[in-house]
């Protein structure tokens, strides 16, 4: 599924006053701090390889110390400055160049105007009556921030032609999103749409301030939990007497993971070549090598589970040796439980969501296999 690219993490169209107008790119809150990090990793850089040249005294003895022996090559510190340039020459070219695009959203009450500036500067406009818009859509999108994955969640004006979709509300934060997308709906009086595994669902305004609970009562959400239905092979089910809990059977591979792999396999092949061929190696180098092999492993081995109590339920992410609680949802709030894609990835995720806030589970996990657990969750509302 297609999805429009919005450049922003932190985004805000306000309705009031007409006209309004917001521009949708980087943070200046990421750009600054980037740029920052980017130059010291280079300057940092550029004193240790004046430090070291005289060590070699021509940069062609970084070449003679390989050809006798290659392990020399990538241990030589000349090579690592190097490395460490090009990193953060790449981190500083890349948000300049983010910086450089940008969409501005301008909006009279009837007419939605974007002004789209590529890369090379080239300015691009389109205009649509509001009236053309299929609905205001919520989605969650994955992103990569460093090592760490993060959510995304944007409320936008949907239209089958990608470069007419405008967005509204852009935050890594979910706090009050459901409640924000009520409010654009409800304002723009059109219909709240959310993409599903099953396709497109549209909620009428008046829907959305219903529980889970209250659209089973009304006969608007159907209980389709069987339970004869065998468990999904992903999927481990463990009742305790206090809680239910529902867990990944296992680790899920995707880029991600083999990503990290790659980090852990540099680790320990550059850990092996000090010990095996007793090379000298400064104390940051090791101790960067160490803190990238225990964090990839720790990052590696990570599932996700579902504690399911009494009257809430918890995210856990599980990790060797440790639990840490991520977030929690009322039962008794929560007013959708829907499985979704995640455009970035094509993986699936199932979306737990109140008026106030989002929580996400499995996101690897097979779509077929979180409806299943979308079941079993919303019997487990309606039933007790």
């Amino acid at each position: 599924m297609k999805t429009a690219k919005h450049y922003s993490h932190s985004f805000e169209l306000k309705l009031s006053p007409l006209p309004c107008k917001a521009s949708d790119r980087i943070s200046l809150r990421i750009l600054y701090p980037g740029i920052f990090f980017g130059t010291a990793l280079m300057l940092l850089a550029l004193y240790e390889f004046g430090s070291n040249f005289s060590s070699y005294g021509k940069f062609d003895a970084v070449f003679s110390v390989s050809s006798e022996n290659p392990h020399d090559f990538f241990l030589n510190p000349v090579v690592f400055d190097a490395v460490i340039f090009a990193l953060g020459l790449w981190v500083v070219a890349s948000l300049f160049m983010s910086y450089i695009r940008y969409r501005k959203i301008l909006f009279d009450g009837n007419v939605v105007q974007i002004i789209d500036r590529r890369i090379g500067g080239k300015k691009i406009t389109y205009k649509e009556k509001l009236q053309n818009y299929e609905g205001v859509q919520m989605r969650i999108e994955f992103f990569q921030f460093g090592f760490l994955n993060r959510n995304r969640y944007i409320i936008e004006l949907r239209h089958k032609n990608l470069h007419k979709v405008a967005p509204l509300y852009i935050s890594t934060s979910s706090k009050n999103i459901r409640a924000r997308w009520k409010f654009y709906a409800k304002s723009l009086n059109l219909p709240a749409l959310i993409q599903t595994d099953s396709g497109l669902v549209r909620r009428n305004v008046e829907d959305l301030d219903k529980s889970v609970k209250t659209l089973y009562k009304e006969g608007k959400l159907q209980n389709e939990y069987d339970a004869s239905e065998p468990l999904p092979a992903s999927v481990v089910v463990v009742r305790k007497k206090d809680k239910t809990v529902i867990k990944m059977a296992k680790i899920l591979w995707d880029a991600y993971n083999l990503i990290i792999l790659g980090i852990i396999t540099i680790a320990i092949i550059v850990l092996g070549i000090v010990c095996i061929q007793g090379q000298n190696i400064s104390p940051a180098a090791a101790i960067s090598c160490l803190l990238l092999l225990c964090g990839g492993i720790v990052l590696l081995l990570r599932r996700d589970k579902i504690a399911i109590k009494k009257h809430k339920f918890v995210i856990v992410h599980k990790f060797p040796f440790c639990n840490f609680k991520n977030d929690e949802i009322s039962k008794g709030d929560t007013e959708a439980v829907v499985v979704t894609e995640n455009p970035a990835t094509g993986r699936y995720f199932l979306s737990l969501t109140s008026n106030t806030k989002n929580v996400v589970f499995g996101k690897k996990m097979p779509a077929e296999d979180l409806n299943w657990v979308r079941k079993y969750l919303i019997n487990d509302i309606v039933t007790k």
